[in-house]
């Protein structure tokens, strides 16, 4: 009953991902929570899988993207364009992941933990594809969710491309999808 009771610990612990605040805001004009955001680049992996060439465990990609920001939950969320922030995120959310996972039997502790690292590091195929992923549902969401001309950070269409370049590696039809939802974005007035 014990290995039990620390699952629904976890349970409870995981309920503090809704109420971290990220960047990106929803159609109904509030900001997106961080566990909103690792619900929705779940479901986008297994939509997208057909367009990444490597064979892929998709339920580990699925677990992986459901764990990537697990460490927010003490740490909180690094806008992706705060280099000073990005910076000293890893270790603050790895001190955090390791704060929410100690509620749990240590096996699974340490699985999550070894998921969560082979995420930051990008070191299998699964990593590789789940960070596309983390990288194209936000240019989707601020796309569809931003009026025309909502720049407040004067972001430019170089920045953002330079920021997701790492997925022509990968994937040239999810590059392909990336540099064209720049392109609408720079044509709605979303960066310079």
């Amino acid at each position: 009953m014990e290995a039990i009771e620390s699952k629904v610990d976890f349970v409870k612990e995981i309920e503090k991902l809704k109420t971290v605040t990220r960047f990106n805001r929803t159609l109904d004009g509030r900001f997106e929570n961080s566990a909103e955001h690792s619900w929705q680049v779940a479901l986008v992996a297994n939509l997208f899988q057909d367009y990444f060439p490597e064979k892929l465990d998709i339920g580990k990609v699925t677990l992986m993207l459901l764990l990537h920001d697990l460490g927010e939950i003490y740490a909180g969320d690094t806008w992706v364009y705060d280099t000073t922030g990005k910076a000293v995120s890893h270790d603050k959310e790895y001190l955090s992941l390791q704060k929410s996972l100690a509620v749990l039997p240590i096996i699974q502790g340490e699985k999550f933990t070894e998921l969560w690292l082979e995420f930051e590091k990008g070191n299998s195929p699964e990593a590789r594809y789940a960070r596309i992923i983390d990288a194209l549902v936000p240019l989707i969401n601020h796309l569809v969710v931003s009026e025309e001309n909502y720049n407040p950070d004067k972001l430019t269409a170089d920045r953002v491309l330079a920021k997701k370049a790492f997925i022509k590696e990968d994937s040239e039809i999810l590059w392909q999808l990336a540099k064209e939802l720049i392109k609408k974005s720079v044509e709605k007035g979303l960066y310079d």
